[in-house]
């Protein structure tokens, strides 16, 4: 998928360039009016202590994260448009020192966009792609490295009616090297060829009026790469997985009460690791729930209620896999902030209060209590993958509780401070299972961010 990308993309752009011819490429190159060039700069401080629960043993983690991302925008015709986007993302002192060139800067998002053709456009290359609140589709802002698709999209738009569809490649499994009669891989056989990927194609549609917004979606992973035996690994390889889905979203009785509602269902099949078992069926799925009152005052006091669910494996020897896989998701801002739970065999309630004092600061208090959906499959953190693997033997559901609180403010116009601190209180599952691990987990980061 990737090959062809990056071959369509030049088949593409040259056509477009060669259509334009030199002179006239180079000239529109110095026209202010269709080239546009921007970025932004983002540094954050965090600080863990106590992820394990464990109060004597030592595993504070402190550091800073630099993104830094520069982005030119080239408005080729009033219907084509190319965007490049760099992105240097970097922890301090990651490096061996500061006059080592580590590889941290790489390509985040470069495509070509073709609009205006009847009601739809194109986008080919590496793009975002997101929908919704993210919790299946997203493009993981909060993390340094963020996340993008190598692919094709269409949109289609005629209001109030939306639908994007996309082909994407995600990864790409095992290597491809020369030989000494082919000097030039990957485009003829090769002495070692793997081309077994993880691919993801989808349908998202849209249906907006006044009030309420209705997404019904469709989902689908494709992951031929080698059998691990990590069954529950985030994304794992060796599936097949068929996800549909709704969400409704909407604000009424003059947009004082908000209101999300999101379910999703998963079925398909899943390599059964070279045992004598058959491959086995995927049915899994998830709900999320949310409503929040904001008084019309000018402070805009918001109190919202919110409740997430999501299946787990009730029987880890049968011929299914019942946990639910939140796909390519931006997790940060909905299951606590410390990113301990994922959208994976888990239920949380969670309580909020925000305030806005002014149209450029706001302070939000959240109280999550966390449980699983089922006591024999394991916890999962906000990457999806494996936080503590549930004993055999547990009778409990209760994971704990958090409280985060979160503060920003714009300085200078165009520079974004934010702050925030979270306390994990582990619950009875962690107290019972691992008695020797049951301390509160404390996090705390400083962010300052700027776009031009």
């Amino acid at each position: 998928m990737r090959r062809l990308v990056r071959v369509l993309c030049c088949g593409v752009i040259g056509v477009l360039l060669g259509s334009l011819g030199g002179p006239s490429v180079a000239h529109a190159a110095l026209d202010a009016q269709v080239v546009t060039i921007g970025g932004e700069v983002r540094e954050r401080y965090e600080f863990r202590d106590n992820t394990d629960f464990n109060g004597d043993a030592i595993d504070t983690l402190s550091f800073i994260g630099s993104r830094i991302r520069l982005h030119l925008n080239y408005e080729v015709t009033p219907d084509i448009v190319t965007f490049i986007q760099i992105q240097d993302a970097r922890l301090f002192g990651s490096e061996t020192n500061t006059i080592s060139n580590d590889h941290n800067l790489d390509l985040h998002q470069g495509y070509v966009m073709v609009k205006n053709m009847g009601k739809a456009s194109l986008t080919l290359g590496r793009q975002e792609i997101f929908f919704g609140d993210h919790r299946l589709v997203g493009h993981l802002g909060w993390t340094n490295t963020a996340r993008s698709f190598d692919g094709l999209r269409v949109a289609y738009v005629a209001a109030p009616v939306r639908v994007d569809v996309w082909a994407a490649s995600t990864k790409v499994y095992g290597t491809t090297s020369a030989n000494a009669t082919n000097p030039n891989p990957p485009f003829a056989p090769t002495a070692t060829t793997n081309r077994e990927a993880q691919q993801f194609f989808g349908a998202y549609g849209s249906i907006k009026t006044a009030a309420i917004t209705v997404e019904p979606y469709l989902l689908y992973l494709l992951d031929t790469g080698p059998a691990t035996g990590a069954l529950t690994a985030a994304l794992a390889p060796g599936q097949s997985r068929t996800t549909l889905g709704l969400r409704v979203d909407g604000k009424v009785a003059k947009e004082s009460i908000d209101f999300t509602g999101e379910g999703a269902y998963q079925t398909g099949s899943m390599d059964a690791r070279g045992t004598a078992t058959t491959d086995l069926d995927i049915s899994a799925h998830a709900m999320a729930i949310k409503a929040g009152y904001t008084a019309p005052s000018a402070m805009k006091l918001r109190v919202g209620i919110e409740y997430d669910q999501a299946s787990g494996d009730t029987n880890s020897a049968d011929d299914k896999i019942e946990t639910f896989e939140n796909l390519f998701h931006t997790n940060h801002m909905h299951y606590g902030y410390m990113d301990l739970v994922g959208w994976r065999n888990m239920q949380d309630l969670r309580l909020s209060v925000s305030v806005k004092p002014s149209a450029s600061s706001g302070v939000s208090l959240d109280y999550h209590r966390f449980s699983l959906a089922e006591e024999n499959d394991n916890w999962y953190a906000a990457s999806g993958a494996v936080f503590r693997t549930t004993p055999a033997s547990n009778t409990e559901s209760d994971l704990g509780q958090e409280v985060d609180l979160v503060a920003y403010m714009m300085v200078k116009e165009k520079v974004r401070l934010e702050a925030g601190y979270g306390r994990f209180m582990p619950g009875d599952y962690v107290d019972v299972n691992f008695p020797t691990a049951t301390d509160a987990s404390d996090w705390l980061y400083v962010q300052v961010g700027t776009s031009f």
